[in-house]
């Protein structure tokens, strides 16, 4: 049965006899805003505000009526032209002007429906128009000191500002997170391109000459939004080493700089959100930068694969890890066929970028909320790489988790906002062949069903929900018979869709024929799907197609979903379509293409499919189309196209 808000109050003042762990007096706001009047409230009003504050202010208010030390909800201001206003200060439910755990068990329990809540009490326990999730886990939170309910206003645009560094200028990092934000309903704030664009030697610098992301401007970006975000995307690769490539190449030993932007995140940590990713430096550098040849790269990846000494206990450091780049398993010196400058810098290049991720992890490891690794050119034998993703591993917490990937992780980044904004995901995963159990592919050091496990436990999702409106992961796992088992995955998608049922699709095969083919052969919906991928590594392809589908899922599940938010969605869509299947698999460049797997194809499906806006609930959307396929980095692997909705 449903209680009223005196049984509410009651029971805090039960609770009140329990000690608490945080001392709500503690909780300080960091900023207050413009107050709003809105159908007889004032909202913006934060918590530990006195009357005093209140009516010097600067507001219209002539006089408040309240008692205590401080104003709280349900409080009557009276303004200048004698007109009354109740007072709601969001998260103070119980009415004490703080907020503190007791508003959080008020408000978990008007999610759940097991009290009822109304007037200023209802409206200071909701950002939007009912009660969700978020709520409640936003007052945690702030109780909990671990982020801060006053950092954005109660009421205003109702936005949700998102700051992203990106680990570069391709289009997984670019164009397809910016989709991802906006299907979600996130306003992703993103630096200018120029900022964080890598230009290799047959490409023009960046305006200010620079051919990496430039560090020290990302920081002072950085800087420049902290105020207006509350969650915080960060590639550490771009913000100390301007990118992916950026990375691969410094390899400075002052780290000064360095050291400047960890103290920074860390601080930032205390108070925001933050999910941050990092990568563990492949084999060997890149070609076409800074002249660097397809000769030199061979060479060096295949000193970089030679197995060095495995070290353990207290012989897992950072230094005997660097001692041990020069040596074999054996403690012989390993030969190379490169000059001993490029040598010495490729091998300072890697104790650069442990040393950095170790400082950071040494002060901020359980304040950053989730900390993505991904092992560039990962391997499963012994490498160079081991001893550091050992020591990465063994230096996290529990929020660190190593992928053997590292292009869908911005993506993941989002999702992850995703589900903490609009609760957790509900996910079934099903799969199809019999290759659960073994490897994902060449690249990765765990089986399938293990990689699948870290993606979706990374982003707050769970993969055995028995809920029957759960999101439904259908896996084409490495086979003997491909071929029957996409047929059968297939069906079941087909029979999803017809039955309203949220689904995504992961080609884990690494084959490029049976699955992206029998995708468009069908002749179901395409665009009623959530997500799907087939991109590169079994790791690219399942971060890609969950976040995809996750973050739209419980967007369209808990959020209030707007015509922007389905445009970018198709955009989404349209994306991994074209570029996954057209391009990927078929190599077709032209957008024009009218062939059984071209864009014009894909395009004729998208447009003539509703797409799913909600649970069980179908929509018509506006038309989509291409144009001006290019490749921003000169090379086919990172080709884009322009998308437009109208």
């Amino acid at each position: 049965m449903k209680r009223s808000l005196s049984l509410i109050l009651c029971l805090v003042l039960v609770l009140a006899m329990i000690p608490s762990c945080v001392a709500a007096e503690d909780v300080t706001p960091k900023k207050a805003y413009n107050y709003v009047i809105s159908d007889g409230f004032v909202y913006n009003v934060t918590e530990k505000t006195t009357k005093e504050n209140l009516l010097a202010s600067g507001s219209d208010f002539k006089s408040v009526d309240s008692s205590g030390e401080y104003v709280k909800t349900g409080d009557t201001v009276t303004d200048k032209s004698g007109n009354k206003h109740t007072v709601v200060i969001h998260g103070d439910v119980s009415a004490n002007g703080i907020v503190d755990k007791y508003d959080y068990i008020a408000v978990k329990r008007a999610y759940m429906k097991t009290v009822t809540l109304s007037g200023a009490y209802l409206e200071a326990a909701k950002k939007e128009d009912v009660v969700t999730v978020y709520d409640y886990i936003a007052i945690k939170r702030h109780v909990m000191k671990t982020a801060d309910i006053f950092a954005t206003p109660h009421k205003g645009n109702g936005v949700i500002n998102v700051a992203y560094i990106p680990l570069d200028n391709r289009p997984v990092n670019k164009d397809r997170v910016e989709y991802l934000a906006a299907s979600a309903g996130l306003n992703l704030l993103i630096p200018e391109e120029s900022l964080y664009r890598t230009a290799l030697d047959n490409m023009t610098p960046n305006p200010d000459g620079s051919t990496i992301g430039n560090r020290k401007e990302l920081l002072k970006w950085l800087k420049s939004v902290e105020d207006e975000c509350e969650y915080f995307v960060i590639s550490l690769d771009q913000l100390i080493s301007g990118g992916l490539v950026g990375s691969r190449y410094l390899s400075n030993t002052d780290l000064t700089f360095e050291t400047e932007v960890a103290d920074y995140l860390i601080k930032l940590a205390e108070k925001k959100h933050i999910i941050l990713f990092d990568t563990v430096m492949r084999l060997a550098s890149t070609v076409d930068y800074q002249g660097y040849k397809m000769e030199e790269y061979n060479a060096l990846r295949a000193y970089g694969k030679v197995a060095r000494k495995t070290l353990s206990g207290n012989q897992l450091t950072v230094d005997n890890i660097i001692a041990g780049y020069r040596y074999d398993a054996n403690g012989r010196e390993i030969s190379v066929s490169v000059s001993s400058t490029k040598l010495d810098q490729y091998l300072a290049s890697r104790a650069r970028k442990l040393k950095v991720i170790d400082y950071l992890l040494d002060n901020a490891v359980n304040d950053i909320e989730r900390i993505y690794i991904g092992v560039d050119d990962s391997s499963p034998e012994t490498t160079i790489q081991t001893n550091e993703i050992n020591y990465i591993t063994t230096r996290g917490g529990e929020n660190l988790t190593l992928f053997a990937g590292a292009d869908e992780l911005g993506l993941m980044g989002i999702a992850a906002v995703a589900t903490d904004v609009y609760g957790e995901a509900e996910c079934k995963v099903t799969y199809f062949g019999e290759g659960k159990d073994w490897s994902a592919d060449s690249f990765d050091t765990s089986t399938l069903s293990d990689c699948i496990e870290k993606h979706f436990s990374s982003i707050g999702a769970t993969l055995d929900s028995n809920d029957q409106n759960a999101l439904q992961v259908l896996v084409l796992t490495r086979s003997n018979n491909t071929s029957k088992y996409a047929s059968e995955l297939m069906k079941k998608a087909a029979d999803n869709i017809s039955k309203g049922i949220p689904t995504c699709i992961i080609d884990a095969s690494s084959t490029n024929r049976d699955l992206p083919y029998k995708v468009l052969d069908t002749s179901y919906d395409i665009a009623k799907l959530l997500g799907y991928s087939n991109w590169n590594t079994v790791a690219n392809a399942t971060g890609i197609s969950l976040s995809n589908a996750v973050a739209r899922y419980v967007y369209i599940k808990n959020g209030a979903v707007t015509a922007e938010s389905n445009d970018a969605f198709l955009k989404t869509l349209t994306f991994s379509f074209i570029k996954d299947i057209s391009y990927k698999c078929k190599g077709i460049t032209n957008l024009k293409d009218t062939s059984q797997y071209g864009p014009v194809k894909i395009l004729n499906r998208i447009n003539s499919s509703d797409i799913l806006v909600g649970i069980k609930k179908y929509s018509s959307h506006k038309t989509v189309s291409v144009s001006n396929f290019r490749y921003p980095w000169n090379r086919s692997f990172e080709a884009t196209f322009d998308i437009t909705v109208k």
